[in-house]
Order: structure tokens, then C-alpha cells, then sequence
């Protein structure tokens, strides 16, 4: 259809004499999906797809119509199957019985489609109810009185329901004449659902009410025929002042136990009495310095209300100040007891003890005094006071004097993680390597020996050291091409960067490189490691043009800048390395008969420095690095 189209446009474009009166007009193209058929604008009815060209007379416009025909589908050979129970809903619609039916479906372009739908229905349902109930259930509309499976069925517009009815009938008996008397035999008394029975109720028949586990209550029966053996019965009691026992209506003034037997020709009955008497009277004794301080019971049915008596001198006393008696009560009887309280009250006597207290600890002091501990965590200079109480018929608190002076340990933790070294100033010593370790610093001021304790959690990562490897001494009649290499472990997954004459900005992130020049040229290689450690190297690619204009070796250090270690290489070979500090001291003079070396800066303090190399046949160069600790 597309080629057709574009066919049909190139047609247009290309027959303007074709048309008539078409200058300069419109082209309007109409895209049209229809059902079954499609009447233009030009009259013609279409009824297939098709690419038409209308140009109504005097006007500057020519349509194209683009047609696509849909028709309607009549698919009576496959059926859509359905399933359901009693009915199936479609398309708006509800079947309730089985079979093949037609339906007719619109679509989105107003095609009507007639599909075949197959119903399937299973015809059933299926309920289950379980119920218990005591004599008789109803389900239904239908009354139940015996338990079992029960099946209902009912049917509704040709689908039939069916109800599973499970159902517990549990009986209940309330009909004396239908009830079996149980016959039981009892010691002297017998208790049953609750209540006690004795002689009088031998051979009478007792009915009672018993719940069921399906809680349906059924009247049960008892006789008890005799009442045969031995009753033994203990009454435990205490009382206030005195007790009289109903049982031989006798009065008790003291703790007792006593038995009452009771004997028939059957059974022996044994009734025992445990009695405590509570005394409503006492004497007791209160010693107490200065004054003694009295509270009253606060329990319901108590004599008076709840308050406090203070008694400021020695005496005998029953009541207090506003004449209300002094009373305790019981918690098992209820039983209030008078005093007649004695009191012993003895002045305090100030005692000051005469050897006072000076200390000087670490952290704490524990001192224990009259009985008592004391801890200071802190230097304390102060009196302490202890107050006595009454002790063989003395009254007195002591006092002393302490000057405790208190040091504390000082902790230091310090976790660190670094490149090549660090400097704990705790232990003023320098690590290398990584390292955990606790050190006790001592204490050389205080008298008592208040060590202080550090922990150090180190981690060294090292600086990368590598090597690079190539010609940096060119002679334009030979090259210009510097190819330099880096010697390095892969292992330590090492990033590079590569600076040309102290640009800021890296020309190279590579392992090697291929570097044209035509002129001396300085070049700085940055070596970072997965730690984030770096070094850095110099080296100056020499480009002369004569064997006489050459600046000395291709030497090579690294690390640079360091903290304490610098190393040193020339292929040409070393007899010599100097270094100078920033106002032209020499400060290192070191003999080398060999490639390279290894210069030992722990003398050199953090700072620029120059190094002059002396190679094996005279030749000489200079190079700067820097000392940084």
C-alpha cells in the first residue's frame, strides 16, 4: 500500500496539466479504516482497499484517500470454550444451561464479529455445615434430634445445591423417673457437686445438675448408703485474747491444740483445734540517741489515726503527747496490742579522731570508717562524720579528717591508616609496617605511679616503587621518539599519570608511552596505588644536537617526594651522588661504583633538595626532590 501511495504522490507532483486548473493548490492525503464498504467524496463506493485521487473543479486542492476495509468475522467452525458450575457470564450476558451458542462481538472500526461460545457446566454445588446441640437442632426449617450425616439437596434455575449437614446431638435429662440413682458409700462426710453431706442424709436420694461436655446439663443421682471409717479435721485459728471452740464450747487464753472425737457405729470423726492466742498487751524496749521517734499503725479498725510521737527524754510510755494510746496491730487477727513503751534516750557524745587521713591514689580511694565504706573518685579534703547509734548506753557520732589526693590513668586509642610510616606521638617512636599493639607509658611525675595507656591500630600501605625503563637521551640525527616503560608489579594494580614539563594536566594514564619531542623536555610520572599511596618521578628527556651539548645521565629516582629513603638509578653507571640543601650546603656525600643506590634522608628535615650524580666516566647532572616526613 505504502509504494502505491508513494507512486500515486509522484504521479500528482508530476502532472500538473493533468489536473486543468491546479497552480499552485494543496495536497491533503486521508487515511480511513471502514467496515465492509466506503462512499467517497467523489461518489464512488469502495469495497476492498484502494488508493483514490478526488480533485473537486475550482479548487486549488487535491485529495488522496488511503483506504483499508475491515469485515466482519463469522467464525461458526471454532467455538470459545466456557466454563462454569450453574452459570456462565459473557459479554454481558448469563447462560445457565450447557450447549453452543452465538454472540456478536463489536470492534474498535465498528465491525461486528460473530463468535461460537461452548458452555460447559458442572451442575452442582456442594456446602458443608457442622453443629452440635443439646435434645434437638433445627436446619431448615427441618427439627433434628439424633446426630449423623444428613444431606440436603435443593435445586434453583436447574443447578442443584447440596448442603452436608454433620450433626452432635447430646442429650439432657431433667426427668427424675428417667435418671439411674448411683449408690456410694462415704468416710464421715461426703461432698458432692459442691455440698456436703453427713448422717441425716444416709439412704435419702440427692439429685444434682452436671454439665456435660457439650455443655447441655443433665440431673444426675446419688444415695448414700452408709458412712463408714475415720474423719480427721484440723481448724487452724488465731485470735486476739482469748478463744472459745463451738465444738466443746470452751474458752482458750493460750496457744493450744485440742481434739474433739465424735463415734458412731460406723465411723469415727475427729475434730482438732490449732489455736494461737495474740496478746493485746506488751513491753517492749526503744533505745535511741537524742530522741526516739514513734509510728502508729495505719490499718483499717486500728485504735487512733496514722502520726508519729517523739520522745525527747527516758521513761515508761502507753500514750503519746496528745494522749493517744500506743498501738501495733496484727496482720492474721486483726488483734490491736498496747505498749507500755520503755524508752532509753542518751545524748550524743562528738568524738574527733585524732589521726587524721592523707593518701595519694590512683583513681580511687575505699576508706572504711566506724563500720562504714567510703570511695572517692576524686581528691577530696574535707571532714567525714559518722553518727552512732545507741551502743551500751552511749550515744556518739566521731569525725576525721581526709586529704586524699586521686590521679587517673589518661587513655589514648588511635586508629590510623597511612602510606609508608607514621609517628606516634604517644610512644615518640616511627612505624613501618602495620601494626596493633598497646603501650603503657609510665609515670615518672606523681608519686603514685598513675601509668598511662595507648592503643594503636595501624595500617601502612607503601608508596609503589617502580622503574622506568627506555631512551630518554636523544640525538636528532637518530630520533626523536622517546619510548618510555614503567617496570612494575601488576599485582599491585597501580593508576599512572604522565606530566610534560609541569603542565597540570596528564598527557598519559598508560604504562608506556611514545613521547615526540624537539627540545630538552622535563617529564613528571605520578604512580598511585590501590591504597591510595603515590609516588613520583622525574625524568628529562635530553634532545641535543651535538655529543658535547648532553646534560649530564639519565638517572631516575623514586620515591619523590620521600619520608626518608630515595633511590637512585643510571644505566651509564654512578661513582658519585652529592645532595644540597635550598642555600647550596652539602648536607650528603655518598660513593656509589655501580647503577644505583639507596640514599638514607633520615637526617634531613622536610624540604626542597638538590642531588648532583657523577657517572662512572666523569659525566655529571643534577636533579631536585623533596623531603616531606
Amino acid at each position: 500500500m505504502k509504494k502505491v501511495l508513494l507512486s500515486l504522490l509522484l504521479a500528482i507532483a508530476c502532472m500538473p496539466m493533468a489536473i486543468g486548473q491546479n497552480k499552485a493548490g494543496n495536497l491533503v492525503t486521508i487515511d480511513t479504516t471502514v467496515c465492509s464498504s466506503f462512499t467517497w467524496m467523489n461518489g464512488v463506493t469502495y469495497t476492498h482497499d484502494t488508493v483514490a485521487i478526488y480533485s473537486p473543479a475550482n479548487v486549488d486542492t487535491v485529495y488522496v484517500l488511503n483506504l483499508t476495509l475491515r469485515e466482519p468475522v463469522a467464525d461458526t467452525n471454532v467455538a470459545i470454550p466456557l466454563e462454569g458450575i450453574c452459570n456462565v457470564s459473557w459479554n454481558g450476558r448469563v447462560w445457565s444451561t450447557p450447549g453452543s451458542f452465538y454472540d456478536t462481538l463489536s470492534t474498535v472500526n465498528g465491525c461486528d464479529s460473530i463468535v461460537k461460545i461452548q458452555i460447559t457446566l458442572a451442575g452442582e454445588t456442594h456446602d458443608t455445615v457442622t453443629a452440635s446441640a443439646c435434645d434437638t437442632y433445627a436446619y431448615e426449617n427441618v427439627e433434628y434430634t439424633t446426630s449423623g450425616e444428613y444431606t440436603l439437596t435443593e435445586t434453583v434455575d436447574g443447578c442443584n445445591h447440596y448442603t452436608h449437614l454433620f450433626l452432635t446431638i447430646s442429650p439432657s435429662y431433667t426427668d427424675t423417673t428417667a435418671v439411674v440413682v448411683r449408690d456410694t458409700i462415704g468416710g464421715c462426710r461426703i461432698t458432692w457437686l459442691g455440698n456436703t453431706y453427713s448422717f441425716a442424709d444416709t439412704n435419702r436420694v440427692i439429685y444434682g445438675n452436671i454439665p456435660t461436655a457439650a455443655n447441655c446439663d443433665s440431673l444426675a443421682a446419688i444415695r448414700i448408703t452408709s458412712f463408714t471409717g475415720t474423719q480427721n479435721d484440723t481448724n487452724h485459728v488465731d485470735n486476739c485474747g482469748n478463744y472459745t471452740w463451738p465444738e466443746n464450747h470452751t474458752m482458750y487464753t493460750t496457744d493450744t491444740i485440742v481434739m474433739v472425737s465424735t463415734t458412731t457405729a460406723t465411723c469415727v470423726e475427729n475434730k482438732y483445734l490449732d489455736l494461737h492466742i495474740v496478746s493485746n498487751t506488751d513491753h517492749p524496749v526503744a533505745n535511741a540517741c537524742d530522741y526516739f521517734m514513734y509510728t502508729f499503725p495505719s490499718r483499717s479498725g486500728a485504735v487512733g489515726a496514722y502520726d508519729t510521737a517523739y520522745f525527747y527524754e527516758s521513761g515508761v510510755y502507753t500514750e503519746d503527747q496528745n494522749g493517744v494510746p500506743l498501738y501495733s496491730k496484727s496482720f492474721v487477727t486483726n488483734c490491736v496490742t498496747y505498749h507500755a513503751l520503755t524508752v532509753n534516750v542518751s545524748p550524743i557524745q562528738n568524738l574527733v579522731n585524732p589521726n587524721p587521713v592523707y593518701d595519694t591514689v590512683c583513681d580511687s580511694y575505699t576508706l572504711s570508717f566506724n563500720g562504714r565504706r567510703y570511695t572517692f573518685n576524686e581528691s577530696v579534703d574535707s571532714l567525714i562524720v559518722y553518727q552512732m547509734h545507741y551502743d551500751n548506753e552511749i550515744c556518739y557520732d566521731t569525725s576525721m579528717w581526709i586529704h586524699i589526693v586521686v590521679n587517673h590513668k589518661s587513655f589514648s586509642d588511635t586508629t590510623v591508616t597511612t602510606c609508608d610510616s607514621y609517628f606516634w606521638p604517644f610512644t615518640e617512636q616511627t612505624y613501618t609496617t602495620s601494626t596493633t599493639q598497646t603501650y603503657v607509658l609510665p609515670d615518672t611525675v606523681n608519686s603514685v605511679k598513675c601509668d598511662s595507656v595507648g592503643r594503636l591500630n595501624l595500617t601502612i600501605n607503601y608508596t609503589p616503587e617502580v622503574t622506568i625503563e627506555g631512551n630518554w637521551h636523544l640525538h636528532p640525527n637518530t630520533t626523536n621518539v622517546a619510548n618510555l616503560k614503567i617496570v612494575d608489579n601488576p599485582a599491585d594494580h597501580n593508576s599512572y599519570k604522565w606530566f610534560k614539563n609541569n603542565e597540570s594536566t596528564p598527557f598519559s594514564t598508560a604504562d608506556s608511552i611514545s613521547l615526540t619531542v624537539d627540545a630538552n623536555t622535563d617529564i613528571h610520572l605520578e604512580t598511585t596505588s590501590n591504597k591510595g599511596c603515590t609516588a613520583n618521578n622525574w625524568i628529562t628527556i635530553t634532545y641535543t644536537v651535538g655529543i658535547d651539548d648532553v646534560d649530564g645521565l639519565n638517572v631516575n629516582l623514586y620515591p619523590n617526594p620521600t619520608s626518608r629513603y630515595l633511590n637512585v638509578e643510571s644505566a651509564e653507571g654512578i661513582s658519585e651522588v652529592v645532595v644540597y640543601n635550598v642555600i647550596g650546603q652539602q648536607v650528603i656525600r655518598h660513593a656509589v661504583n655501580g647503577n644505583a643506590t639507596q640514599l638514607d634522608l633520615g637526617s634531613l628535615t622536610t624540604g626542597n633538595y638538590t642531588l648532583q650524580i657523577r657517572s662512572l666516566n666523569g659525566e655529571q647532572t643534577t636533579r631536585k626532590f623533596i623531603v616531606n616526613k
